[in-house]
């Protein structure tokens, strides 16, 4: 089973919560669909996630979509897990008749959430919409001049409308304003270059911070007294480590303990992620993706070098602020005065740091190519990956709380 992987993707509510995972069937260390019939997919997916690797170490809390075949749906098995977790995602291909829209009915009165997929309006799903309480709709294949007559239609029968296949921030723009209620889509997980786009003032302060955090001839009391600058910071940091989840050998009661404790580097990792989640209006699922890459970073290195690179953690979390800032990465770093190494690791991932980067990236995005890591087989990086994603919805709900 370790060469088998499992993709996620991040559904979006309005507000860029995330609503659910989406699981899909992957063939080794990429995330690019194999070339396998519907059951045998969908199959997998479910044996992986719920046998082989845990949910709770996939998706977190969160709930989860999986495609179901029609042969699947007839002869559907025992989920090990709350019907609430699960949103049985119809597929389009699927025939309509008496007997399918009998069991979806069944499906729905036993308590389960029911999707259909490339919902495109037509005539022959009318029989299924009583029982279905999300619609996905691919926006490369909208009418926009038929939608709000469409979208009110289906709003009065009190069903979800999920735009997937998002891809820029003008037609998320566009959907939200029509009144799409969840979006699905690149443009949340891929890095998104808005040309022209200025800084907020928020993001300003966040760089600002950021720039002397990660300032390499930085002397640690140089980083104390910048830290207890910010009375927020220091509560978040001391309330952080301080939490169950780190399991630290003493009760760290100040910045200058959490340096010792810590190591500088750690901390100004830390910091920077505390730093970073205070950028206003940013989907939650990129604090996710950046804890998962650090961890995998870190994790990776450690195997290649002796005690790992102390850098490979901050890295993973500066990967994501093209995206999160909406910049080109290059324009960032050079308000950034970090060492030409870490530059080097985001915008072209070389040395050992930059090739673990490049590695968990691969995890996470649509590519033909499959990346390894040197000195690993397959299934020890999806091992390392998986722990990367538990230690990162733990550690996620730690920080919000905080």
């Amino acid at each position: 089973m370790q060469d088998y992987f499992i993709g996620r993707q991040a559904i979006l509510d309005r507000r860029l919560r995330v609503y659910a995972y989406e699981l899909l069937y992957r063939e080794g260390n990429t995330s690019g669909a194999p070339s396998m019939d519907g059951d045998r997919a969908t199959s997998r997916v479910m044996l992986n996630a719920f046998t082989e690797m845990g949910l709770d170490r996939i998706a977190g809390d969160q709930r989860v979509f999986l495609n179901m075949t029609r042969s699947l749906l007839m002869d559907m098995p025992e989920f090990p897990f709350d019907k609430e977790r699960l949103v049985l995602e119809i597929l389009e291909d699927i025939e309509v008749d008496d007997e399918l829209v009998q069991h979806i009915s069944s499906l729905k009165a036993a308590g389960y959430t029911l999707a259909l997929d490339d919902f495109e309006f037509e005539e022959k799903w009318l029989p299924l919409l009583p029982h279905i309480d999300i619609l996905k709709v691919e926006v490369p294949a909208l009418d926009f001049g038929k939608l709000p007559e469409q979208i009110e239609k289906v709003h009065r029968n009190g069903v979800l409308l999920l735009a997937e296949k998002v891809e820029t921030e003008q037609q998320y723009r566009q959907l939200q304003g029509l009144g799409f209620d969840l979006f699905q889509g690149y443009y949340f997980s891929r890095p998104n270059v808005v040309s022209g786009k200025r800084l907020s003032e928020n993001q300003l302060i966040t760089l600002k911070l950021l720039a002397k955090l990660n300032d390499p001839d930085a002397t640690p009391k140089q980083l104390e007294n910048l830290i207890v600058q910010d009375p927020g910071l220091v509560y978040k940091i001391l309330r952080y480590l301080n939490s169950a989840a780190l399991a630290m050998p003493r009760k760290i009661e100040s910045i200058q303990q959490a340096i010792i404790y810590l190591g500088l580097q750690r901390l100004r990792g830390w910091a920077s992620l505390i730093a970073i989640s205070r950028v206003e209006d940013q989907p939650e699922e990129l604090f996710t993706i950046a804890l998962v890459r650090a961890h995998m970073c870190a994790r990776l290195t450690a195997t290649a070098e002796k005690g790992g690179d102390e850098c490979a953690f901050t890295v993973g979390l500066l990967s994501v602020l093209d995206l999160l800032m909406g910049k080109p990465m290059a324009k960032i770093l050079e308000r950034l005065p970090i060492s030409d190494s870490v530059k080097q690791a985001l915008l072209k991932h070389q040395g050992i740091v930059g090739q673990a980067l490049r590695c968990a990236r691969s995890f996470e995005q649509e590519e033909e190519i499959p990346t390894g890591f040197p000195g690993l087989t397959t299934g020890e990086i999806q091992e390392i990956f998986l722990q990367s994603s538990e230690l990162a919805f733990q550690e996620q709900r730690n920080l919000l709380a905080s």
